[in-house]
C-alpha cells in the first residue's frame, strides 16, 4: 500500500478512531451480549458498535481507491528487466520503447561495429590466402625435407646445424614456423644451406613476414570491432534497465516505501492494519 503524506496521516487518525470503538480490536473477546469486563452490554451499545464497524467498512474501502490508483501509475511505466532484455538482444530497443532518442545512437553504433568487423575479418582472410600462397610458390619444402631426412634422423632438434621438425604442411602453425624461426630462412629461394640464407632469401622471407603481419593486425582488428559490439549490448542493456527503473521511482508517491495496510477479518469484527515498507 503507497500512500501520500496527507493521506496517511488522516488515514492514521481515522484508524486510531476505528479501533478504539470496535468490537474486538482492544483483544476483548467477542462474548455476544458481554463486554470485556462481563458487564452486560445495552442495544444501543451494540448499534453503535454496528456502525462503526460500516465506518471501518468504508474507511477500508476508500484505502483501497488509494492503493489502487498508485498502483496504476506503477503499470504505466515499464518493466525493468523486459527493457534489459531486449537491450540486451537489440541495442537501443529499449530505451527507443521509453521514447528515448538516444537508442538510435546505440543502434547506429550496432551497425557499424559489425559492419568494421565483417570488413577487416574478410580483408585479414584475404591476406591470409596471399601470404599462403607467397609461401607456397617461394618456400621450398621438398629440399627442406630431403634435407631433414638426410641430416637429421639422429638429432632432429638440433637447430645448430639446421635440424627442426617442420609442423603439418598448410596449417597456421606452419605458415608461422618458416617465417618466424631462422633455421627455415635459407630455404626461401635460397641454396639450401644451414643457417645461411643468401640476402635473396631473406628479402623472400621478409616480404613474407610483412604480409603475414598485415593479416594477423586486420584479424586482430576485427575481433576489436566485435568485442565492442558486445560491449554496445551490454551497455544499452544497462542503460535502459537504470532508466526503467527511474521512471518506476518516479511514478511512485513521496511516501512510495513505506505504507499502512488495512483489512477486515473474516468474522467481520473490526479492522485491521498493518506497517508495510516495500523496497
Amino acid at each position: 500500500m503507497k500512500l501520500e503524506p496527507r493521506q496517511s496521516i488522516r488515514l492514521a487518525i481515522m484508524c486510531a478512531v476505528t479501533l478504539a470503538f470496535v468490537p474486538g480490536a482492544s483483544g476483548a473477546a467477542d462474548v455476544p451480549g458481554s463486554s470485556a469486563l462481563g458487564t452486560p452490554v445495552s442495544q444501543g451499545t451494540n448499534m453503535r458498535s454496528d456502525l462503526m464497524l460500516i465506518s471501518s467498512l468504508d474507511a477500508r474501502a476508500e484505502l483501497l481507491s488509494v492503493g489502487g490508483s498508485s498502483d496504476a501509475s506503477v503499470e504505466s511505466g515499464h518493466d525493468p528487466s523486459k527493457m534489459f532484455l531486449i537491450s540486451l538482444a537489440v541495442p537501443g530497443s529499449g530505451e527507443l520503447v521509453q521514447g528515448k532518442k538516444r537508442g538510435y545512437l546505440f543502434l547506429l553504433a550496432e551497425v557499424a561495429m559489425w559492419s568494421g568487423f565483417y570488413v577487416l575479418d574478410k580483408q585479414g582472410i584475404d591476406e591470409r590466402g596471399d601470404y599462403e600462397s607467397f609461401a607456397d610458390a617461394n618456400w621450398d619444402l621438398e629440399s627442406y625435407i630431403e634435407f631433414y631426412n638426410e641430416n637429421c634422423s639422429e638429432s632432429p632438434h638440433d637447430y645448430a646445424n639446421g635440424c627442426r621438425p617442420l609442423a603439418d604442411f598448410g596449417s597456421q602453425e606452419f605458415y608461422e614456423d618458416i617465417g618466424k624461426y631462422d633455421v627455415y630462412w635459407p630455404w626461401w629461394g635460397g641454396d639450401g644451406v644451414p643457417n645461411e640464407p643468401t640476402s635473396a632469401a631473406l628479402e623472400l622471407r621478409n616480404e613474407y613476414w610483412g604480409m603475414r603481419k598485415d593479416s594477423n593486425t586486420s584479424l586482430r582488428q576485427a575481433r576489436y570491432f566485435m568485442m565492442a559490439a558486445l560491449l554496445n549490448h551490454i551497455v544499452s542493456a544497462v542503460d535502459s534497465f537504470i532508466l526503467a527503473r527511474g521512471h518506476e521511482t518516479l511514478s511512485h508517491t513521496a511516501a512510495a516505501d513505506i505504507g499502512l495496510e488495512f483489512g477486515v477479518p473474516d468474522d467481520a469484527a473490526g479492522l485491521s492494519v498493518a506497517f508495510v515498507a516495500t523496497y
